[in-house]
């Protein structure tokens, strides 16, 4: 039988394609800084499960629960045991990235759950927070507020407040993110804020 958990879960996932990103050094830094506030934390990088995106065929509509199954069905226990939650992706065509897209997308499941079958995915207590990680290599801002929309839309259907962002532009210019120490440190501050009371 499984010990019951004593600390704070803080589930970060990473939608990056690349092994070692922009975005991953700001996401392990916010779950570092949650570590250093004693909450117990699980990174995981989409690129490594297999899954599709949804293909609305409507089995979910009775049972809340994603008939497909693929590497999706080890996250949606996650996404559920989480306290808090830390969303993070590269921007790709002001979006998230396509591993992060499809993602989102397989939580229809999620949404039909709470808002057709009136039954919250959420299996802990308390407030649940979610935050939002992004990066692009270019200087317009403007496409994280777009890219913001959708985050928002999967934070609701997953029982998590959108709480706060922390969005890094202009990677491809010198220094490189992993340099950026003032950066670094903010968003390990942030981590370290996602669990004051």
């Amino acid at each position: 039988m499984e010990a019951a958990r004593t600390r704070t879960l803080v589930l970060g996932i990473l939608g990056s394609p690349r092994a070692r990103s922009s975005t991953g050094v700001l996401l392990e830094r916010v779950l570092a800084g949650a570590q250093v506030a004693g909450a117990e934390t699980d990174l995981i990088a989409l690129r490594s499960l297999k899954y599709s995106s949804c293909r609305h065929c409507g089995g979910c509509d009775k049972t809340g629960q994603c008939v497909v199954q693929d590497d999706m069905q080890t996250l949606y226990p996650k996404l559920s045991e989480a306290q808090h939650l830390v969303l993070a992706s590269p921007i790709q065509f002001s979006g998230v990235s396509g591993e992060m897209k499809a993602m989102i997308d397989r939580a229809q499941c999620c949404w039909v759950a709470t808002y057709r079958l009136k039954r919250p995915v959420p299996e802990v207590a308390g407030e649940r927070r979610g935050v939002f990680v992004a990066s692009c290599g270019g200087r317009d801002a403007r496409v994280f507020q777009w890219a913001k929309h959708t985050v928002k839309a999967f934070f609701n259907s997953t029982g998590f407040s959108y709480w706060a962002d922390f969005f890094e532009a202009h990677t491809d210019a010198s220094p490189p993110v992993g340099e950026r120490a003032d950066r670094l440190a903010e968003a390990q501050a942030l981590g370290r804020r996602l669990l004051d009371a």
